[in-house]
């Protein structure tokens, strides 16, 4: 029988926590937290997110045992077909495939839009069609696709390199995210009186809550990349789990600081009601 062949392992425990981190947290934390308030206000949001992470962490015990038991590469795809078999682990492979074509395509066109807001002479060139009253142009593709090739060249030179980057990137954003929060608290026309009310008026706080929670795994998947790495363990593999934990609890974070930032900037009701393109960024600037 023919060896089967194995990677080099690479990654450090640190590194390991950058990339869950990384993958948990997407644009939605940037992008939609006016959305979020609207949804659920400041306080319905935090609490939602909190629940999610909670239950996030109720799968981080099952990927923790499953990495222990078999630490190779493939992640759900190797567990299905070890337990289950050839067909349900082609099923379970090619929906994941799937899902992360998309997510990758909703952080491409959200790198995208931060750059619409920011830099509106630039983007809006070759117009290309519009759908749903948007206007998309060519200079959005280029720009998202110019990001998707560099992201993938560096996964592509290696975990080493990609290892490191990402935990340089985790860190500047986190720091970024707490600098933020603490700069926009200190402002005389800023602070938690804006935070007031806690729930939006127009429903209860239990809907407000619930309706955070349903999508609290879409704002945290990415962690499973974990176990899908784990043949590249410079470590012990039941490391693994305390490291997921450590991304979740980061991601539950960042998303609770990136909502007060957003809701202390301004009356977040105003900001709702005012349906900017990108509100998160029209509060801070503003």
């Amino acid at each position: 029988m023919k060896k089967r062949a194995t990677l080099n392992k690479t990654l450090k425990p640190h590194w390991v926590w950058a990339i869950a981190l990384g993958s948990a947290i997407g644009w939605g934390a940037f992008v939609q937290p006016i959305d979020w308030l609207g949804m659920a206000g400041p306080l319905g949001v935090i609490i939602g997110f909190s629940i999610g992470a909670i239950l996030m962490m109720l799968i981080a015990v099952s990927y923790g045992f499953l990495i222990r038991s078999f630490p190779v590469s493939g992640g759900e795809f190797a567990y299905a077909f070890i337990s289950l078999g050839r067909t349900h682990a082609f099923i379970s492979g090619w929906f994941l495939t799937l899902g992360y074509i998309c997510i990758v395509a909703l952080n491409a066109s959200a790198f995208a839009l931060m750059f619409k807001y920011v830099f509106p002479a630039m983007i809006e060139h070759f117009p290309l069609y519009s759908i749903a009253g948007w206007e998309v142009y060519g200079m959005e593709i280029i720009i998202a696709t110019i990001a998707l090739v560099i992201f993938g060249f560096f996964n592509i030179k290696g975990t080493g390199l990609s290892g490191k980057l990402q935990f340089g990137f985790a860190i500047v954003m986190v720091a970024s995210v707490v600098v933020l929060t603490l700069l926009i608290g200190i402002e005389p026309t800023a602070g938690l009186d804006n935070i007031k009310p806690y729930f939006p008026t127009n429903t209860t706080t239990f809907a407000a809550i619930i309706s955070i929670v349903a999508i609290a795994p879409w704002a945290y998947v990415g962690f499973d990349v974990v176990p899908q790495a784990a043949e590249e363990f410079d470590f012990p593999a039941k490391k693994a789990f305390t490291l997921i934990i450590l991304a979740i609890l980061c991601a539950a974070l960042i998303y609770s600081l990136m909502i007060i930032a957003t809701s202390m900037a301004s009356p977040w009701e105003s900001a709702v009601d005012a349906n900017h393109l990108w509100g998160t960024g029209f509060v801070v600037q503003d």
